[in-house]
């Protein structure tokens, strides 16, 4: 195969190999993407669910405050009532004492509850915040990578034959003095009409003149 077609060859083959590193990358970029968004979105339920959770133990806990202010008037008025020797009327104080008393413990239990779904959502949202970091940080670098295989593969696609990086000063020097450098030659004689010719091109072109000219006599 010629080394014209090879070089063809070889860059075209550069060329889609770039393009489908490009490709993938731009897959994977989507893919990090739309997982960002997602997280994102969860990270806002967990808020808001953590945010409610929160209100509604904060919520309880008030109640709870108002119903231990009621138990203490309902006990005051149980002493009231004895005191007055008001057995009814104490006995139907003492009755809601007790039922206050009922609401207290189960709304206790119930901010136990919501505390502890506090937290978790709290964990929950420190979870999701990391992981959005983390996403985002691969995204970056990702989106630098992506944009630096592009680069190469657009320097590449543009260095002429073979090279796929700008030759190195000293390889350069090396070549243009070897061109410039004469090439040996069999006889002394053949060195030194090559000299000459060097130097006087017109020179070579009259002998080579003279010499058709000469054969040209001969033939007749």
């Amino acid at each position: 195969m010629p080394d014209t077609l090879k070089t063809l060859f070889k860059r075209i083959q550069e060329g889609m190999e770039g393009l489908a590193g490009a490709v993938m990358g731009d897959r994977a970029e989507r893919l990090l993407d739309e997982e960002i968004r997602a997280v994102d979105d969860a990270l806002h339920g967990a808020r808001g669910e953590h945010t409610a959770a929160k209100a509604r133990r904060i919520a309880s806990e008030q109640h709870q405050a108002a119903l231990a202010a009621r138990i203490g008037e309902m006990e005051a008025k149980v002493e009231a009532a004895l005191r007055q020797s008001r057995a009814t009327q104490a006995r139907k104080a003492a009755d809601e004492v007790v039922q206050l008393q009922a609401e207290r413990r189960q709304r206790a239990a119930e901010s136990q509850q919501l505390a502890t779904q506090e937290r978790q959502f709290a964990h929950v949202v420190e979870q999701l915040e990391g992981r959005l970091r983390r996403l985002k940080h691969q995204l970056d670098i990702l989106r630098a990578s992506n944009s630096l295989q592009r680069a190469q593969a657009t320097v590449a696609r543009r260095q002429p034959g073979d090279l796929l990086y700008p030759e190195p000063a000293f390889a350069s020097a090396a070549r243009m003095k070897q061109r410039r450098a004469p090439t040996p030659s069999s006889s002394a004689t053949g060195e030194g009409k090559s000299k000459k010719h060097a130097a006087d091109p017109a020179q070579a072109v009259l002998d080579r003149a003279r010499k058709r000219i000469t054969s040209s006599a001969r033939k007749r």
